[in-house]
């Protein structure tokens, strides 16, 4: 009987142990170490605070995966010879696999700001981070959060909802290009100001102070003037970074954004895979590597690697990067490239837009919603998804498919969709093809243009 090791018990580590012991029933030996008190679903967490979801719903029960016939033990892996094959916890245990899977995934990032240990500074990423947001949310009045990318928006509008006085610290000057172009950032900018967040950005953290009535002093530099805020909590929203403290010492290859991988989401090591946070995938698009940090990524990547186990020869297509967030009554979602970095990767790039409704246009609670998609290359395939409004999965996941799969402009002409007053925008204003036929007049456009000049 064959031995499965995976280190870390998020989603990545359970799945990648569940399909090959479904697939090929009696045939290995499975076990998982986790370091974390209990298996957690992150993506809750705004929902927590706004009382939408509980905590304790949150917390998978272990015999919900153990079922499957794999051992979790909750000690910590400390460090891997892979000559040998062996791990060896924090009890000294030593642990023997034929095959490995790393899943360690990752940990917040903690800026160099003086002051940033103090009590009142908080995380977002455990289950224990949290309930101590949730007891500071619901005894304080003001709090101050340190990164304007998706997780500090998101916990700046749920603790907006419960009443909070909510300062928005950003370094950059808007929401990351990487994240959305410069008009969905102002769009995403405006709502949060017209909904009473005060956002600061150009701004860089220098140091939390801690003042006389226990409330934390944050200074402030914007440009060459510096200011400071004060607030009964802080919380750290600047990313994450892998972990990959059992890799050093051996050969397996990384880089500053995780382990590297194939498409069969193998490392450089015989027998040793990585997936989830703790690893740099190949890109859907672009097919260098890219990581991506999100749940669903790493449950597909660890499908792959459960299939490579097994012996199913079903390799990673890449990742899109998919992501959507809601926050007071409005969704964002960016899928691919945005275009800022598009341009800066490709020749030509096109650009189609879509300003609809959520539902048909005379339904009486119907709701704006704009996308944007992003062609790029000669065949002008598309490369990226932009939408901001209400209603926007349905679109995004029709985008992530076709970045997927690589279609084109004239490919996605093709797509064949529902329309229900109720569900989806009128017949004639389904989003992807008023974007992808205003994207083929603008193509159509250059191209007369290109050949009037020439002749």
């Amino acid at each position: 009987m064959k031995r499965i090791l995976a280190i870390g018990c998020g989603g990545a580590g359970m799945f990648s142990l569940i399909v090959p012991a479904q697939l090929k029933k009696g045939k290995f030996k499975t076990t998982i170490l986790s370091d974390e008190k209990n298996i957690y679903c992150r993506c809750s967490a705004p929902y927590i605070i706004t009382g939408q979801a509980r905590l304790k719903d949150t917390i998978q029960p272990e015999k919900m995966f153990t079922k499957y016939g794999f051992k979790i033990i909750h000690e910590k892996a400390i460090s891997l010879d892979t000559n040998r094959k062996q791990v060896k916890t924090n009890t000294g245990r030593l642990l023997t696999y034929d095959y490995l899977v790393i899943s360690t995934g990752a940990s917040p990032v903690k800026p160099k700001i003086k002051g940033l240990e103090a009590k009142n500074v908080l995380t977002v990423r455990t289950s224990a981070d949290i309930a101590q947001i949730q007891k500071f949310a619901k005894a304080e009045r003001k709090v101050a959060i340190i990164g304007g990318g998706v997780i500090g928006i998101e916990m700046a509008g749920a603790l907006k909802s419960q009443g909070l006085q909510v300062t928005l610290v950003e370094y950059n000057s808007g929401i990351s290009e990487h994240l959305a172009d410069h008009e969905f950032s102002n769009m995403i900018i405006a709502h949060l100001k017209k909904n009473g967040i005060k956002t600061m950005f150009r701004s860089q953290v220098l140091e939390i102070k801690k003042t006389k009535t226990k409330q934390s002093e944050l200074i402030i530099k914007k440009g060459s003037q510096k200011t400071k805020i004060f607030a009964d909590f802080v919380i750290v929203a600047t990313g994450v970074k892998p972990n990959l403290d059992i890799i050093k010492g051996t050969e397996i290859k990384f880089n500053r954004k995780g382990i590297l991988v194939d498409r069969e989401m193998k490392t450089n090591v015989k027998d040793v895979f990585a997936c989830g946070d703790c690893c740099d995938p190949i890109s859907a698009i672009t097919k260098d590597n890219r990581p991506s940090e999100l749940a669903s990524s790493a449950i597909q990547q660890a499908k792959i690697v459960g299939f490579q186990i097994a012996g199913y020869p079903i390799k990673y297509a890449g990742a899109t990067g998919a992501f959507a967030f809601q926050t007071m009554g409005k969704e964002y979602s960016g899928v691919g490239l945005t275009e800022t970095i598009a341009r800066k990767r490709y020749r030509i790039v096109v650009i189609g837009r879509a300003q609809t409704t959520d539902i048909y246009r005379d339904m009486l609670d119907k709701k704006p919603l704009e996308i944007k998609l992003i062609f790029a290359g000669l065949r002008l395939r598309l490369v990226g998804y932009e939408a901001f409004g209400k209603g926007l999965i349905s679109s995004a996941e029709v985008a992530s498919f076709a970045i997927g799969l690589r279609l084109n402009i004239l490919s996605l002409l093709k797509f064949n969709y529902i329309a229900h007053p109720s569900l989806t925008p009128w017949p004639f204003m389904n989003p992807i093809i008023m974007a992808t036929e205003d994207a083929l007049g603008t193509a159509l456009k250059e191209v007369k243009e290109l050949f009037k000049w020439k002749f």
